[in-house]
């Protein structure tokens, strides 16, 4: 298999730019992590892999247009074998904790942990080392702690890798739906059950809006804000009277735009979580 990378070196501070035009959606890629080289402090490095040259190619005439005449940067496309892939890709990608449960995003790390949660694919967003799945799983973990979540039903509205889904399973949740406009995110949140062994029943392509018919008791979404803000009538639509709402992915500088939204809607802020220029909110 050949693999292709992407490697932009750039101001530090403005990796981030790149890193949200990642995950809102506008790319095609394989996987990404970013360096801070020890001996540069000026400097980070943002690396995109590919399967295909020319989608990189193409990626990276996306990101030039949010980043030219904002910072300097330098950039260099190569082959990779496989192998280099999975080590320059999965060393960035390290176990980490959530409450009691062990994220563990790493291929050499896996080893059939049944107290774990094994993120075996991530050519889907979610590996949750991103603030913004961060901050989800962090808010779902608060919830747990508030509310039986074993008997609760639970909407996550673009499911990417499945670490949401998966982590409310692993809290005890059973009755789950998983739905995203990505047909490669609904077969990697299914890749990532069967890893886990885990059974979701209710994994589909979909939106907000196709489960107009049914109303769930907590709804997460972790989107870009924008479009968490164009969408944010449809998840409301979805709660059950008095259901709680995740939303994450609402970049520092859009919070007030975010706010007006959630007036608008009715709706309550019960609690605020921020990491670096990322913010999560639960909501009633």
């Amino acid at each position: 298999m050949r693999i292709y990378s992407l490697s932009i070196n750039i101001t530090i501070g403005f990796e981030d730019i790149i890193e949200a035009t990642i995950e809102s959606g506008e790319l095609d890629i394989l996987g990404y992590n970013i360096e801070f080289p020890i001996n540069n402090n000026n400097i980070a490095i943002v690396n995109i892999y590919n399967e295909n040259q020319e989608k990189l190619e193409n990626n990276l005439n996306i990101i030039k247009q949010n980043i030219d005449d904002m910072a300097e940067y330098d950039y260099e496309i190569k082959e990779l074998n496989s192998d280099e892939y999975l080590t320059s890709y999965m060393a960035f990608l390290k176990p980490f904790k959530v409450g009691e449960i062990t994220i563990i995003p790493n291929l050499k790390d896996y080893n059939n942990n049944e107290d774990g949660l094994y993120i075996a694919k991530q050519y889907a967003f979610g590996t949750g080392t991103h603030e913004t799945t961060f901050l989800a799983l962090e808010m779902i973990n608060e919830y747990s702690k508030n509310n039986n979540i074993s008997s609760k039903t639970i909407a996550d509205i673009g499911c990417g890798s499945g670490i949401l889904s998966l982590f409310c399973y692993k809290l005890g949740a059973r009755n789950i739906t998983s739905v995203d406009i990505d047909n490669d995110a609904v077969n990697c949140t299914l890749d990532n059950a069967k890893y886990n062994n885990i059974k979701l029943n209710n994994v589909f392509l979909g939106s907000a809006d196709s489960l107009s018919n049914f109303q769930y008791d907590l709804v997460i979404a972790n989107i870009e804000t924008d479009i968490l803000i164009e969408i944010l009538p449809n998840l409301k639509k979805i709660l059950k009277e008095n259901g709680h709402l995740i939303l994450s992915g609402i970049l520092a500088e859009k919070e007030n735009f975010m706010n007006e939204a959630i007036k608008q809607n009715n709706l309550t802020i019960l609690n605020r979580k921020q990491k670096n220029d990322w913010i999560s909110l639960l909501l009633r």
